[in-house]
């Protein structure tokens, strides 16, 4: 692939369909993206289930979502995870220990590949077992692609954000999930209103990637941070639940 193909590759799939003057700020993204080989990850990604990419529509330390139009029309959301950013070390916690990769070959090069696949794997896991979240499309090197939450104008917003309208029966929506979730043999290990959507009064669990099974030697101190942070969440909704309800619910004792 040689400098025409990534200029190509840039000026048929990634522009705003509304707004073709970016900014500052979005030319920053672009730049912090689309390094050499994420770039020719997109290109792979291009030709298989994407038709274009429009904008990003969440831009994090480690990652940035963009909404994306699929080969079908349909909207898709697009992470791709910065190839520059990520932790080695804090990365290999959460797969050390992991049996799904006891056979995996691990270097500071292709960590990040590593992630994107264990995200992309407890995604699908989690859909197996009916947990609320984005169904995963496809999976290349460091980009994964899943079915995008919103609509047209904008995309589901983060519990966070949204706190002060929500009704508080939704925590039981979560304990459920958080349910399906044990069931599925899989613990979040970040569990909170900064890792759920809400979108028409559903909860949205995103951000799997440190998820771990029961037998990672990390999963009773994941889970119980994830009981903490949704003890915590039912106070501010301003539901009356204790720790131990959530984990007789969750069935662990």
């Amino acid at each position: 692939m040689n400098e025409v193909d990534f200029e190509d590759t840039l000026d048929r799939f990634l522009f705003y369909r509304e707004k073709k003057d970016k900014g500052e700020e979005d030319k920053k993204t672009y730049g912090d993206v689309f390094d050499r080989r994420t770039l020719l990850a997109f290109y792979k990604i291009l030709k298989r289930s994407v038709e274009y990419v429009e904008f990003p529509i969440s831009t994090g330390k480690e990652a940035v979502v963009f909404r994306a139009v699929g080969k079908e029309g349909n909207y898709l959301a697009v992470k791709t995870y910065l190839l520059s950013r990520l932790n080695y070390k804090g990365l290999s916690r959460f797969i050390d220990g992991d049996d799904r990769f006891a056979n995996v070959h691990k270097t500071k090069a292709n960590i990040v590949y590593i992630w994107a696949r264990k995200e992309y794997r407890n995604l699908k896991t989690y859909r197996d077992f009916g947990v609320n979240v984005p169904d995963p499309v496809d999976l290349w090197k460091n980009i994964i692609v899943m079915r995008y939450i919103g609509d047209e104008s904008k995309p589901a917003p983060l519990m966070k954000d949204v706190m002060e309208n929500l009704n508080r029966e939704i925590i039981y929506d979560i304990l459920a999930e958080m349910k399906k979730m044990v069931r599925a043999q899989l613990v979040h290990g970040d569990l909170s209103e900064y890792n759920i959507l809400v979108w028409e009064d559903r909860p949205y669990i995103i951000d799997v990637g440190q998820a771990v099974p029961l037998s990672h030697p990390l999963s009773m101190q994941l889970l119980a941070r994830d009981v903490r942070n949704i003890e915590k969440l039912a106070q501010k909704l301003g539901a009356n639940i204790a720790r131990d309800d959530i984990l007789r619910e969750l069935e662990v004792i």
